[in-house]
């Protein structure tokens, strides 16, 4: 049997198993990770889109943390996607209990204490950890994108995928892909091409292309005077700043640097510090890159291309930080083998470094 025909097999099996659990219950809450993303937003309206259309249950979307990235908040307003603060909602209420786009034991996810987790649908590398097996899990690692698998789940239901979901749906796709240039299965691909004549194109570009806050380009502009260049590696302390979505902003924006194949940034927010690694390199995967520079600090997770970390700090002092990103630039150096090289900023003298 060619291998894309047992692939679409798999995936029919696994439609038919959430269908399965789904018949049998009558409230679901949606989770995805703390401050979600376009992927976990748009996988998160797509299976309420499923529970509701296909088996007439109520489903509603919790939101642990906030929305900072000015696209990501763009598009909750434009698509009305329904968000409810986690700590409003009455938990015992719900008889299924679902996670998109993360996995028990993430460092950036907070789930409710007590209860079990019903279903986990996800493309990122599983965290080591013990606990309960989910009723139903789909984790699959050779997706690019968590929104591509919940696609599949609307096709195989058979339902009609509305403009506004299919535009949610298509966004998590595109970001997490890069427009299906990085990380794409055949399964992305068949998700994109189903859900691009859906899509409303003038209410996706005003998500691209949010207005922006003097304080982002501030920034941005702190980001970039803070850059550290080791041959084809480059390096970025940002600081103390108001939201982890900027480390992960600059770390794609970096990836651009002519002759830079590998990008970490990394950033302080509220006590915690982010991390964000790209890389362009096909041999290398993110997750590897990150679990190095951690070298068991934190908690981690990626694949592919692009990969995230955070490490609590025990106190919220300067100092404490620059400690921190000493042991993070010291352990990068090391695993990719740069430690000799000499450093340089992006017009050519050393940044300067004061503790």
């Amino acid at each position: 049997m060619p291998a894309n025909e047992m692939r679409m097999q798999l995936v029919k099996s696994k439609s038919t198993e959430l269908f399965r659990l789904l018949e049998s219950r009558k409230r679901v809450l949606v989770l995805s990770h703390t401050n979600p993303d376009p992927d976990s937003l748009g996988s998160a309206l797509g299976l309420c889109h499923l529970a509701r259309q296909r088996f007439g249950i109520e489903c509603d979307c919790a939101l642990d943390g906030r929305i900072m990235r000015a696209e990501n908040r763009e598009m909750v307003r434009r698509l009305e996607i329904p968000l409810v603060p986690i700590d409003q909602l009455h938990i015992p209420g719900y008889d299924c209990l679902a996670v998109v786009d993360t996995q028990p034991g993430f460092g950036h996810t907070h789930l409710p204490e007590g209860r079990e987790i019903d279903i986990v649908i996800d493309h990122h590398v599983s965290p080591e950890r013990g606990g309960a097996t989910p009723a139903f899990a789909d984790i699959r690692t050779d997706v690019g994108a968590t929104s591509s698998i919940v696609t599949r789940y609307l096709i195989d239901a058979g339902v009609d995928v509305p403009t506004r979901v299919a535009t949610a749906l298509y966004y998590g796709v595109k970001t997490d892909t890069a427009d299906l240039s990085r990380n794409v299965s055949p399964l992305d691909a068949a998700a994109y091409e189903f859900l691009t004549p859906r899509i409303d194109r003038s209410c996706l570009a005003g998500i691209a292309s949010p207005a922006l806050s003097p304080a982002y380009f501030s920034s941005l502009r702190q980001a970039l005077n803070n850059v550290r260049i080791y041959d084809n590696v480059v390096l970025c302390s940002l600081g103390r700043i108001d939201s982890p979505e900027m480390v992960a902003e600059v770390a794609d924006l970096l990836l651009r640097l002519e002759g830079k194949d590998t990008v970490f940034c990394g950033g302080e927010v509220d006590g915690t510090y982010f991390i964000s690694v790209r890389t362009a390199l096909s041999k290398i995967d993110a997750y590897d890159l990150i679990r190095d520079a951690l070298a068991g600090e934190g908690s981690f997770g990626g694949h592919g291309s692009v990969a995230g970390g955070s490490v609590k700090m025990p106190d919220d002092g300067t100092r404490c930080v620059r400690r921190l990103e000493r042991r993070l630039e010291k352990n990068i150096l090391r695993a990719m083998g740069v430690e000799d090289v000499t450093v340089c900023g992006l017009a050519g003298p050393t940044p300067s470094r004061a503790d």
